[in-house]
């Protein structure tokens, strides 16, 4: 089989995020939390997700002959839904913006930043608005008997100066794994210690010598236990460490 399935993502849950302080701090990664300033949508539609949409107005230039040699891009637009499953203070504020808990007026989008995360496992995605989005209600406010009642929010995505249009923050993934040092000479009887190092994706770094994995090719000339690699008899044998689907070997050789 072709290709990484560890780059195969199944987001089992999500949720979103609004501030109307356009100057709220973003969390500083995706491990940390969003702040106060940040309100918490609630329960989504999972089977709706996050629909994106784009627009843009194209115009296509000619040459004699009917040859394309160039097609020019305008006016482009980004869009991202959510339904909202919960009637709380966030979703009305969404859906009627400029009402107030005694009064409906009619609606007047306004600037919000909003957070989109997306989770699976220890992983997390989150796509942030780099500026501001204006939110309004998409289709029918869903009210009966039978289904749950829901809220089709379309938030329409403002860009920076620069064309920005999100702070994109994901979970680091494992890169590499790296034994220290990749040879080593141990006399039988005697311990020396190897160490393990997991490089990620956002460059970061780890010492991962308890946690990882460590086998021995021939136990009978050398053990390993938590990088700790013991001499047993003269020869040669070569040490495995593994960790999250990584691995990086170490050359042993055992002296009498």
């Amino acid at each position: 089989m072709a290709g990484d399935p560890t780059n195969a993502n199944l987001w089992t849950d999500a949720d979103v995020y609004v501030t109307w302080n356009l100057n709220a701090p973003l969390p500083a990664s995706a491990e940390d939390p969003f702040g106060p300033d940040w309100h918490l949508v609630g329960l989504l539609d999972g089977d709706e997700g996050f629909p994106e949409g784009r627009d843009e107005d194209t115009d296509d230039k000619y040459a004699w002959g009917g040859i394309l040699v160039k097609t020019s891009r305008s006016h482009f637009k980004l869009t991202k839904s959510f339904t909202c499953l919960e009637d709380n203070a966030t979703t009305r504020r969404l859906v009627w913006p400029g009402s107030t808990e005694t009064k409906i007026k009619v609606p007047r989008p306004e600037k919000v930043k909003v957070g989109f995360e997306t989770r699976e496992g220890d992983k997390t995605r989150r796509l942030i608005t780099s500026l501001y989005a204006e939110c309004a209600l998409d289709g029918d406010h869903g009210e009966n008997e039978t289904d749950l009642e829901s809220a089709t929010i379309q938030a329409t995505i403002f860009p920076t100066s620069d064309g920005d249009l999100f702070d994109r923050q994901t979970t680091p993934v494992l890169d590499t794994i790296t034994v220290v040092p990749d040879t080593l000479s141990v006399a039988d009887g005697e311990i020396a210690a190897l160490a393990a190092t997991a490089t990620y994706s956002d460059a970061s770094t780890a010492d991962v010598t308890a946690e990882a994995t460590w086998t021995s090719s021939a136990p009978a000339t050398a053990t390993v236990s938590a990088g700790f690699v013991t001499g047993v008899n003269p020869g040669a044998a070569t040490v495995t460490v593994t960790y999250q689907g990584q691995s990086d070997t170490c050359a042993v050789t055992v002296t009498a």
